[in-house]
């Protein structure tokens, strides 16, 4: 069960674009920090760092590849990786089967993304999110904070 929890963690932290926005930025934080103390590497670091910055990029344009899926299939068109208005990263092997359950999720609107990105307008619900089939998912979970502006 601890087990579960926390890949359901690692999970919902993979598919959250702030936390992927503040990982890169930390990563090109480092890399600054090792061009200014490792000489001999500097070429490295710069390679790696134009790699972290196109990867940000990415990221706040709302476009991703998933690189598993691209060295699997080979095609840049299955490797597109969908983002729902509310910034949740939706992985092409998050529509498998039975992956997700109430549980999996924090708020209700969580999950009423991922039932929509993988229903893909048909009245298809691989999770079995939508018990009692009126199109409104996890219906116990609460609602996701309005932000204050």
């Amino acid at each position: 069960m601890a087990k579960s929890k926390k890949a359901s963690k690692a999970s919902k932290l993979r598919r959250s674009s702030k936390f992927r926005i503040i990982l890169l930025i930390v990563l090109l934080a480092i890399l600054v920090a090792m061009y200014f103390t490792m000489e001999k590497f500097r070429i490295w670091i710069i390679a790696m760092g134009v790699l972290v910055m196109v990867a940000l990029g990415f990221e706040i344009g709302g476009t991703d590849l998933d690189l598993g899926k691209l060295i699997e299939t080979g095609s840049i068109k299955e490797s597109v990786i969908n983002k729902t208005e509310a910034g949740t990263w939706i992985f092409g092997g998050d529509c498998a089967k039975e992956q997700f359950n109430c549980s999996s999720f924090k708020y209700q609107q969580e999950a009423q993304e991922l039932y929509a990105e993988c229903a893909n307008g048909s009245d298809e619900d691989p999770h079995g999110l939508d018990r009692d089939k009126d199109g409104i998912v996890c219906e116990g979970l609460p609602n996701r904070p309005a932000l204050v502006e």
